[in-house]
């Protein structure tokens, strides 16, 4: 089943904070220790620590999953917490596209597989009125994973996101409900989703859980 697993998925979130990061961390912990990656291209709201950078989500990963940071987990970093697009103008640092497909090329002969973590949503712009994070999944040609919540007003974010995915005809390997606590309204925001969207592949991320059991990890991965 292993040799299975696609060259890389892409991890999107429905919301900001939703949880990609955490989620994008189980699955490299849990994926462990197959030689996996983790790819954030475009990283905002960084700080500065002796004048260099700090990505927060691949340094976060690299706590959560006991791994140190590697050059190769981001192309572009900037300072600004805010789109990408706006991050770039502001910093005047162009976002040249060429050289984010390239920094893929590598990291997928590099990996069995990959891990690449969206900045933002599915429509957040790259490139202002040009590249969007749509687009970038397509060039990319990966899966999709959506992390999504269950909480109140998760059927809305989570169906409309569904929608525009498959409009533009990508394909997505799954859904993941993350941060679940077990509430009744939960259990059916999720049956409501998973009727609407007639998607059957899906894992539920308990609150403050820790790993995924590989083999349910991997069966997901490879449906």
């Amino acid at each position: 089943m292993i040799n299975k697993l696609n060259e890389g998925y892409f991890i999107i979130g429905t919301d900001t904070d939703i949880g990609k990061t955490y989620v994008s961390s189980l699955i490299f912990k849990s994926l462990s220790p197959l030689n996996v990656g983790y790819y954030k291209p475009l990283q905002t709201g960084c700080y500065k620590k002796n004048d260099i950078f700090v990505p927060l989500d691949p340094q976060f990963l690299c706590d959560f999953s006991g791994v140190s940071l590697r050059e190769d987990m981001t192309t572009y970093l900037f300072e600004n917490p805010v789109s990408p697009h706006l991050a770039s103008e502001i910093e005047n640092k162009e976002i040249d596209i060429e050289t984010l497909l390239n920094h893929w090329k590598n990291m997928k002969t590099n990996y069995q597989t990959c891990i690449v973590e969206a900045a933002g949503g599915i429509y957040v712009p790259i490139i202002r009125n040009k590249y969007y994070m749509y687009d970038f999944v397509k060039d990319l040609n990966l899966p999709v994973i959506l992390v999504c919540s269950s909480k109140v007003g998760a059927i809305n974010h989570t169906m409309l996101t569904i929608d525009f995915l498959k409009s533009k005809n990508i394909h997505i390997q799954g859904i993941i409900f993350n941060n679940y606590t077990d509430e009744f309204y939960e259990k059916d925001n999720i049956k409501v989703v998973l009727e609407c969207s007639k998607i059957n592949n899906f894992l539920i991320i308990n609150k403050n859980e820790s790993i995924i059991a590989q083999e349910k990890l991997l069966h997901f991965l490879t449906i």
